[in-house]
């Protein structure tokens, strides 16, 4: 098992005083593609437990693997690849307009911007814009495509760029990136020092009690250090300096959590916001007897969708995959299914086609490949962009094939 640092503190609150809720053992980094399919399967593994805060109560890894393994070489996630996600940042950008009086000049950065889709957006609509990620990959997509992009970590010598280059910003956002961030306190503060007074800071994160609810276990990996919800986020944004405007909860990746944030003193928490955190209070991230047993469910569910392959497979019938995203890899370990049960996994992403899976050495096919040579049964990794995929598929195979999507719960679609 590889090395990774042993986290005892608590990312917001600095309490020392960990839960543990969930241990998944050792589990390969789900973005560590490789070149070869016996090189995939030696892939590194590292420790993967969910703690909670005694004190606040945020949820968080155990461990952390060192940032520059997970982003800075071999990260290939591209947020333009899903016309889901692209709708999602346009309607987004448009509830900024309207509801967050930006002025017409205003500096929109992005904590977090990958190939730049959201900041394009924002550029559409005549805001001036600024990336910040450090894939390697993806800034460069979004530097060649007009958004001007800085590829490092957020940081405080970023912010000083930034403002060098462009004075501060009025709007900061980010978008399913705060799960990634080992120092949450020092990034909050960053953001606060990039903003202007009484500028906003809104961004959107993967909400965990969505997780519980539905057993999306899979995305929980390496790189999601953070598994959010309001409570935490509210005592910590307003102790550095935020008055919280707006909380709530969208579809976005199996359920997103939104928070609008002010700079200034005041520091208040509104109306609308206190209510959201006391029916959170209520809700099944504070169900005792359910976080114990969380692992028996997820066996339950996984030994439910292995059979449902094994069953397929006696019939003598070929499965093959859609999607590589990072949760597959938590997924298959946790069903125990891999290259004996999945023939491939076919993508739209050429940065990742080519490769294999880490730890199953599952082979990675462009989509062109599945639309030519299509299995019986094709089974949906990339989950929370089923409806997209299905269509985009459909009535472009030259065969009728049963699509499984394995979560929340295993279900059958025939195209």
């Amino acid at each position: 098992m590889a090395q990774a640092r042993r986290i005892f503190a608590c990312r917001l609150c600095a309490a020392t005083d960990p839960h543990e809720i969930i241990d998944f053992g050792a589990v390969p980094l789900g973005n560590n593609l490789q070149e070869t399919a016996l090189s995939a399967r030696a892939a590194a593994r590292y420790p993967l437990e969910l703690n909670r805060c005694g004190q606040c109560g945020h949820f968080q890894l155990g461990h952390a693997v060192a940032p520059e393994e997970l982003y800075a070489t071999n990260y290939t996630y591209l947020s333009g690849i899903g016309p889901s996600f692209i709708r999602h940042f346009d309607a987004y950008a448009d509830w900024v307009v309207a509801t967050c009086d930006v002025p017409k000049d205003a500096l929109v950065v992005d904590v977090g911007s990958n190939d730049g889709t959201c900041l394009k957006a924002f550029r559409a609509r005549g805001f001036r814009v600024c990336g910040v990620d450090p894939a390697a990959l993806p800034a460069k997509i979004a530097n060649e495509s007009g958004i001007d992009t800085i590829n490092a970590f957020f940081d405080s010598a970023v912010v000083g760029r930034i403002k060098a280059k462009y004075g501060a910003a009025d709007f900061v956002t980010s978008h399913n990136v705060l799960a990634h961030v080992d120092d949450l306190a020092a990034t909050f503060a960053d953001i606060c020092e990039l903003l202007k007074p009484d500028g906003r800071f809104c961004f959107e994160v993967g909400y965990f009690r969505e997780v519980l609810k539905n057993d999306l276990f899979d995305t929980i990996y390496h790189e999601h250090l953070d598994y959010h919800h309001a409570a935490p986020l509210v005592r910590h944004l307003t102790a550095v300096g935020f008055a919280i405007e707006d909380i709530g909860v969208n579809p976005v990746q199996g359920g997103s959590l939104r928070l609008l944030c002010r700079k200034t003193a005041t520091r208040k928490v509104s109306a609308s916001a206190q209510a959201f955190l006391a029916a959170e209070r209520d809700s099944i991230l504070n169900d005792a007897n359910y976080l114990k047993n969380w692992r028996h469910e997820i066996d339950a569910r996984m030994a439910r969708f292995k059979a449902m392959l094994r069953q397929r497979a006696g019939e003598k019938r070929s499965i093959a995959g859609f999607g590589a995203p990072t949760k597959a890899t938590l997924l298959m370990q946790m069903a125990d299914i891999g290259s004996e049960d999945i023939a491939y996994v076919a993508e739209d992403n050429v940065l990742k086609a080519g490769r294999y899976l880490p730890g199953t050495g599952v082979p990675i096919l462009l989509t062109s490949h599945l639309l030519s040579n299509p299995p019986d049964v094709l089974v949906i990794f990339a989950w929370n962009f089923a409806d997209d995929i299905i269509g985009k598929i459909r009535g472009k195979l030259a065969k009728p094939v049963e699509v499984v999507i394995p979560l929340p719960e295993a279900k059958t679609v025939q195209l």
